[in-house]
């Protein structure tokens, strides 16, 4: 059986985010409260977009693929399949996990601990854009929760960006050119493109 490849899944991701692109760009005709919520819905999906690319690059890695570089990883297990990678992120631990996580720097460094050396450029490239991952992950679970949690970290966005006394609607901070030559849900859709390519190059 060939070993799985990351090229496929740069590939897949790429198409996807290019799909919400496209959609991006044809709501800039539309009234504001339309593009308001279009923002939001692809802000949704490009996080799970996201999410869901890490979790199968890293599964490819332990299951036989090398880089996009035709470097092999340094494994701490060679699983036999994806589902098998998963099984074993999850259970070679002294304590398993219920869940593998994605979306946190300090979370992929956690899942893939029994599996990969802690010096691999899949991990390395994480660290690298892990304050950029924080920052979707805030605003993708204000726009799906609207929890207290989740306006602390979405305010602390904010403020980060804009400074300390800022109100801005996600709405707004995800659509407006006003203070930014790119709007901020453009430029997450391309850096979240830019991440599962690096996370891929080795």
């Amino acid at each position: 059986m060939p070993a799985p490849r990351l090229e496929v899944t740069v590939r897949d991701a790429t198409k996807g985010l290019s799909r919400l692109a496209k959609f991006r760009a044809e709501s800039k005709s539309l009234s504001p409260m339309h593009q308001y919520l279009i923002a939001e819905l692809i802000m949704l999906r490009l996080f799970s977009i996201l999410e869901n690319a890490i979790e199968d690059l890293a599964c490819k890695l332990v299951a036989g693929a090398p880089y996009a570089n035709g470097i092999h990883p340094a494994r701490l297990y060679t699983a036999k399949s994806m589902d098998d990678a998963r099984q074993a992120m999850l259970s070679r631990r002294a304590k398993p996990l219920s869940k593998l996580r994605w979306n946190r720097v300090k979370d992929i460094r956690e899942s893939t601990s029994t599996v990969l050396s802690p010096a691999e450029p899949f991990i390395k490239y994480a660290q690298v854009h892990g304050n950029r991952l924080n920052e979707m992950r805030q605003v993708r679970n204000y726009v799906a929760h609207r929890s207290s949690d989740s306006r602390t970290g979405y305010k602390q966005v904010v403020r980060s960006i804009y400074g300390a006394n800022s109100r801005v609607k996600v709405e707004a901070f995800l659509t407006s050119q006003q203070r930014r030559p790119v709007a901020k849900i453009d430029e997450y859709l391309a850096t979240a493109g830019i991440i599962i390519s690096e996370l891929a190059k080795g």
